[in-house]
């Protein structure tokens, strides 16, 4: 919900709670009530658009400044920026072993090499919006990783090496094409967070049983017609958001 100051925070409450006390109108200006119709209908819009917005291009809130010192790279004994894509292709080879964060966003990058195995300290990776297929095996290497943000990209599925980030936390595969959740997920016994908004998802598999530590599901705007009672068996899980699907129905163990 976007709420752009006191004013129309307040308004919003209104809307949403009726049960709002009185003393809180003292706090806005009365103009404001008008023509509450039209405001309602512009939250409205305003919401959606931005819950659509999230669910094709997440940022991680530990990524809004990617010029932070955070991202520098230590090249012989300097210190320097992270090197310009002017391929569509992407080399770690000049990242230093002991590097925790990499940010590359919207650079258009299609692939990435193997190089990326060296990075056995990284804890968060972020490559939302470019244009990934695939991903190497390397990528399993990473025994470290806790953040891995991959929406925005033309990803179908994943390599099988993504089961072995048994540290994994977080993983946002918002905004790509999967038609299917990945069974290598499955595996990823710590995950705590999952987005897989604005895919082709039509059902889950029964692989997301195993996600014990699951806390947040995120299936927005995907194309489910059914929820598995899989659901159920999460037992762990506090929220879970699958608003623009083509339910009809919910499991018994969810509605």
């Amino acid at each position: 919900m976007l709420c752009v100051d006191s004013n129309y925070r307040l308004v919003c409450k209104i809307i949403t709670d009726f049960s709002v006390k009185f003393d809180y109108l003292k706090i806005f200006n009365p103009y404001i009530l008008m023509n509450i119709a039209q405001m309602r209908k512009t939250y409205k819009a305003i919401s959606s658009l931005f819950v659509f917005m999230e669910a094709t291009l997440h940022i991680p809130d530990s990524d809004k400044d990617t010029a932070s010192d955070d991202h520098q790279v230590a090249i012989g004994g300097s210190v320097n920026r992270p090197q310009t894509v002017h391929s569509s292709h992407y080399s770690f080879e000049r990242y230093p072993e002991n590097e925790t964060k990499v940010s590359i966003p919207s650079q258009g990058i299609t692939s990435i090499d193997s190089n990326i195995k060296r990075l056995v300290k990284l804890k968060k990776l972020y490559l939302w919006n470019n244009n990934l297929k695939s991903l190497p095996p390397e990528i399993g290497e990473l025994k470290n990783l806790q953040e891995l943000s991959l929406s925005g990209n033309k990803l179908k599925a994943l390599s099988a090496e993504i089961g072995k980030l048994v540290n994994l936390q977080d993983l946002n595969l918002n905004g790509n094409e999967f038609e299917l959740l990945p069974a290598e997920i499955g595996k990823l016994e710590n995950l705590n967070v999952l987005y897989f908004r604005s895919n082709k998802l039509k059902t889950l598999s029964a692989e997301i049983r195993e996600l014990k530590n699951l806390q947040y599901l995120y299936l927005d705007y995907n194309k489910l017609e059914t929820l598995s009672d899989v659901i159920g068996e999460l037992k762990n899980l506090q929220y879970l958001h699958f608003n623009y699907n083509k339910l009809k129905s919910l499991p018994a163990e969810i509605g």
